[in-house]
């Protein structure tokens, strides 16, 4: 009889053994899976809205994050709207602890329409279009990370508002000075021979072929461009040049070089050395015009980057030099 009493003592221990293990397994578990979903959730965390400029004009705005955190804010370039930017790109900055503005130009995307003729703007207009989100988001300071026309806009914001940059990234841009090397006579064959008359599947061959000259000397990664200009439709019609409004105010540009030297802020000049659009030089010359700038230059690449290997070199650039020069550091 007691043999049996042990016995069953003995099994009732073990029971509750392992019925504590398995709870502290269970929470242990559980503990992992909520760690690794405010992750994602923060990872994730995407937030569309307009940010009125004026009575007539909003822009759409995304956000990614925590805007308690230190601020991004990227700058397309004249025809491109704010999928420009790759949502990888974004998730992966907030991954690092970043804040991550993108938006719309006005006159494209999902943002107001303008009747240049009655309402004409010029550049400093669409600086303070950027610095109206910042101020809308209550965010002091940012890094600015810019391509294309958005490279004229974030050097502009360099030279008048440097108190309200962190650090200044210029991709494929130019300094408008005179001695940078116009584009080559084809670039402008293949511009004016792409004439969109506002249907995607049919001014898709178009696109392409315009997208797989800007491209560069890289292998052709003909989804990322399908993806690219499916954007561009869904969020407007096309039917004329694309940009045609930001290039009409590239009019009121005159050349930087001088203007240049006086910014401080850490900048990262970033091109492609087969950039059809905007010639390399021009991103030397900015980068020789600031004293705190660091030149890459990516064998290959092109205006825009429609290969897979140049698009993460591209994004891993970026990344590396905001992480460099948070404040925070």
């Amino acid at each position: 009889m007691l043999a049996i009493v042990q016995r069953h003592k003995y099994f009732e221990m073990k029971v509750k053994k392992t019925t504590v293990l398995t709870s502290k397994l269970i929470f242990f578990i559980i503990g992992l899976f909520l760690v690794n979903c405010h992750g994602d959730i923060n990872k994730m965390m995407k937030e569309e809205r307009y940010i009125p400029i004026n009575k007539s004009v909003k822009l759409y705005v995304e956000t990614y994050g925590e805007q308690s955190n230190e601020t991004c804010l990227f700058i397309s370039g004249a025809g491109a709207n704010s999928s420009f930017w790759s949502d990888h790109l974004c998730d992966s900055l907030v991954k690092n602890g970043f804040f991550v503005i993108k938006y719309d130009h006005r006159d494209f995307g999902y943002s107001s329409k303008i009747d240049w003729d009655k309402n004409p703007y010029d550049f400093m207009q669409l600086a303070k279009d950027a610095l109206t989100i910042l101020d809308s988001l209550k965010v002091d300071k940012a890094h600015v990370i810019a391509h294309s026309m958005g490279g004229f806009i974030v050097q502009l914001l360099g030279i008048h508002y440097p108190d309200r940059i962190i650090s200044l990234t210029s991709i494929s841009s130019s300094t408008n000075s005179p001695t940078v090397p116009m584009p080559p006579e084809k670039t402008w064959e293949i511009y004016l021979a792409d004439t969109p008359k506002g249907n995607f599947e049919t001014d898709l061959k178009g696109f392409l072929k315009v997208w797989e000259y800007l491209n560069g000397k890289a292998k052709f990664d003909k989804e990322l461009a399908i993806e690219y200009t499916k954007n561009l439709y869904e969020r407007q019609v096309i039917d004329g040049a694309l940009g045609a409004t930001h290039v009409k105010a590239q009019e009121t540009l005159t050349d930087r070089t001088e203007e240049l030297k006086k910014i401080r802020i850490p900048t990262l000049v970033m091109h492609g050395e087969e950039d059809y659009a905007v010639d390399k030089y021009g991103g030397i010359q900015t980068a020789e015009s600031i004293e705190t700038a660091e030149l890459v230059l990516i064998p290959k690449m092109g205006h825009i980057p429609f290969n897979h290997d140049i698009l993460e070199r591209f994004e891993n650039e970026i990344i590396r030099f905001l992480v460099n020069n948070k404040s925070s550091n």
